[in-house]
């Protein structure tokens, strides 16, 4: 039998189970600025800016309406950084 057919557990024992949320997390992404969160918070407020700046035109109330009010750059960009800034909470 060659070396290569035995099952690397048999050799070395089995691999440790990792915690799944901690194991992409970094030591230092615990404190309060974590990326993600400033991320979202920048999206949000380059958004608010922008549509000071821009301007925002409203449709109306009827569904396809809210589609139209909801497909413009600003408020895209607040929505991605609200999404952000949920991922980023504790859990």
């Amino acid at each position: 039998m060659l070396s290569s057919d035995r099952s690397h557990t048999a050799v070395g024992g089995a691999a440790p189970e990792l915690d799944s949320s901690a194991a992409w997390r970094s030591p230092g992404a615990a404190g309060l600025l974590q990326p993600r969160l400033l991320v979202g918070l920048g999206l949000i407020i380059g958004g608010i800016l922008w549509a000071f700046a821009r301007g925002l035109h409203f449709y109306g109330l009827t569904v396809a309406d809210l589609g139209y009010d909801l497909d413009q750059p600003p408020l895209l960009l607040v929505l991605v950084g609200g999404w952000l800034l949920y991922r980023s909470r504790r859990r």
